[in-house]
């Protein structure tokens, strides 16, 4: 009887083992393959991480800056990426009026940024200068208002037209930004302003979990040398909307000056909001819009008096919000800005 060839057997495990082989290549190099980050983030969708579920908000960390101060500002960034204890690594928002608009410069920031942070950041598995973005603002002089601090004369001729346009902006005009549209919550940062300690807290969870429309660290007051006409405009405007001045009188904090006083003489009280939390939707409100419009309709307030953003957002809360139910003073933030005092008070954990 003849001896059947092994020749087909063979050829068979010989098959079966390249394949084997080819297909375990293939896994080993599937598995060990991760696609390059997009470092441009999409207009308005926040960063996200695998590893705990997408919150029910979003957030945006903010800033206007100047390239003159970006020392400071890269150090305010330090701080933020080493002691803010953020579930998600959200984006950074740079406003600027035209010293970033060069790609070159911005370039030259990030790597200044990373070479100061050392890297990733404490929290996230992406780099950190990935989350910032640039974005332009376009400011002008409204109508009516001349063009030369000879001819208008304000009140702080030092600063004009700068700071001015930027009080207009972070009183009104920074609700709507286009950038903020799909924007829940924003954090406020001034480039002098630090962090000196790591948070306990999420402050945008407590913010969340608590119902809040308006987060502060601490309250005080704008001189009267340039608040002039600011409290006979408020009262003109509860006298005229006597639903504000209800909500006004029945406030435990609002107190309208009384006796025999220059009004321009009595301050006007005002958070520190060169840190603030704030909920866009409460202050797109149909009743706060129309405040807001009032405000604009005279420009002379921001820039020949120099209102400032700082008393308007207090007179703001307090014409439209319940301020125990829906405004927070976030405890326990060590938190340094050259102008501010604070008095501390104690860091509850949300989740203890």
């Amino acid at each position: 009887m003849a001896i059947p060839s092994s020749a087909p057997r063979y050829a068979l495990t010989r098959a079966v083992v390249v394949s084997f082989f080819l297909l375990f290549i293939s896994f080993t190099l599937l598995s060990s393959y991760h696609p390059p980050f997009k470092a441009t983030l999409s207009k308005f969708s926040p960063f996200i991480t695998s590893q705990t579920p997408h919150p029910p908000y979003t957030v945006a960390i903010i800033y206007l800056v100047r390239l003159s101060h970006a020392d400071e500002l890269l150090g305010s960034l330090a701080s933020v990426n080493v002691y803010l204890p953020l579930r998600d690594p959200w984006p950074i928002i740079l406003f600027h009026t035209g010293d970033f608009d060069d790609t070159p410069v911005q370039d030259d920031f990030l790597a200044s940024l990373r070479e100061k942070i050392g890297g990733q950041s404490n929290r996230s598995q992406r780099d950190f200068s990935d989350r910032v973005e640039f974005v332009k603002l376009d400011w002008v002089l409204p109508e009516g208002i001349p063009h030369t601090k000879e001819e208008l004369d304000p009140v702080s001729p030092s600063s004009w037209p700068g700071y001015h346009h930027m009080c207009a902006f972070y009183s009104t005009k920074i609700f709507f930004n286009p950038r903020l549209q799909d924007v829940t919550y924003y954090l406020r940062m001034d480039t002098d302003s630090l962090f000196l300690e790591p948070l306990c807290y999420d402050p945008f969870e407590v913010m969340h979990a608590r119902q809040r429309s308006y987060g502060y660290l601490g309250i005080g007051n704008d001189a009267p040398v340039v608040t002039k006409g600011l409290w006979r405009f408020i009262r003109d405007y509860a006298d005229s909307h006597p639903e504000v001045e209800s909500q006004l009188n029945a406030s435990k904090t609002w107190k309208w000056p009384t006796g025999d006083v220059d009004l321009d003489d009595v301050p006007v009280s005002g958070y520190y909001n060169n840190f603030e939390i704030v909920k866009l939707e409460e202050f797109r409100k149909p009743e706060v819009k129309e405040w807001f419009y009032h405000l604009v309709q005279y420009p002379e307030g921001f820039y020949k008096w120099r209102w400032g953003d700082a008393p308007l957002r207090w007179v703001t809360t307090q014409m439209f919000f319940d301020m125990d139910r829906e405004t927070e003073r976030l405890c326990g933030i060590r938190y340094y800005h050259p102008y501010n005092y604070l008095e501390q008070c104690e860091c509850v954990p949300l989740h203890p």
